[in-house]
């Protein structure tokens, strides 16, 4: 089973690739100023795609496992992993953060009460910084992805470091001039996102497989 929004996705793509790339490579890599140009679009337009879904799963599987616990008391490996996350990636440190954990504390009538408070606060800093995010280099795809449920170490380790090598190419087409980063071969570029997304349906799969328990 996929999910809705990562075959939106896969079909952007697609016609990304088609609206792009050549319909034939060049067997001697010898291709146009123009068509390296659209190469260059089709890298910038590929990582935006990738980094929206991830983006859009993430934020949707979060919202849905606190929905039902708040709605049915079901308490999911999601939500836990959301939590965990909360609690050990990004308030440490964090003097405002821990201020507002202090000040519900003190102020709770009941511990359910003080424990959906936490929770709410967990969530809109969470999507806070959903909203900030900006690439898809892996400390980005962990920020993301962790706290879902889904374990990194069960993903594949060299899909995990050619996303942040498409995350590092694509700072190098966003933020230096052509002379700088030199050509690029459309067959090359079209391969690397096919990898990508073979490894993006993998984690979608695993997303829905988490979500439907």
């Amino acid at each position: 089973m996929l999910s809705t929004r990562f075959k939106e996705m896969r079909s952007r793509l697609r016609e990304l690739r088609r609206n792009m790339l050549p319909m034939k490579f060049s067997p001697t890599g010898n291709y146009s100023e123009r068509q390296q140009d659209h190469a260059r679009g089709y890298r910038l337009l590929a990582h935006a795609e990738i980094e929206s879904y991830l983006e859009d799963i993430s934020r949707a599987t979060v919202t849905e496992a606190i929905r039902n616990w708040k709605n049915e008391g079901k308490l999911t490996k999601q939500l836990l992993s959301f939590m965990a996350s909360y609690h050990s990636s990004w308030t440490t440190g964090d003097v405002k953060t821990n201020e507002e954990i202090i000040q519900i504390a003190k102020s709770r009538v009941n511990i359910r009460e003080s424990v959906e408070k936490v929770i709410d606060l967990a969530h809109r800093q969470f999507l806070q910084r959903v909203k900030d995010n900006h690439g898809i280099k892996e400390n980005n795809f962990y920020m993301l992805i962790v706290p879902t449920g889904v374990n990194p170490a069960e993903l594949d380790a060299t899909w995990i470091t050619n996303l942040d090598n498409f995350g590092s190419l694509r700072g190098d087409v966003a933020h230096k001039a052509k002379f700088a980063t030199g050509q690029i071969n459309p067959k090359d570029e079209l391969a690397t996102v096919t990898a990508l997304i073979a490894g993006l349906e993998e984690l979608d799969r695993r997303l829905c497989q988490l979500r439907s328990v």
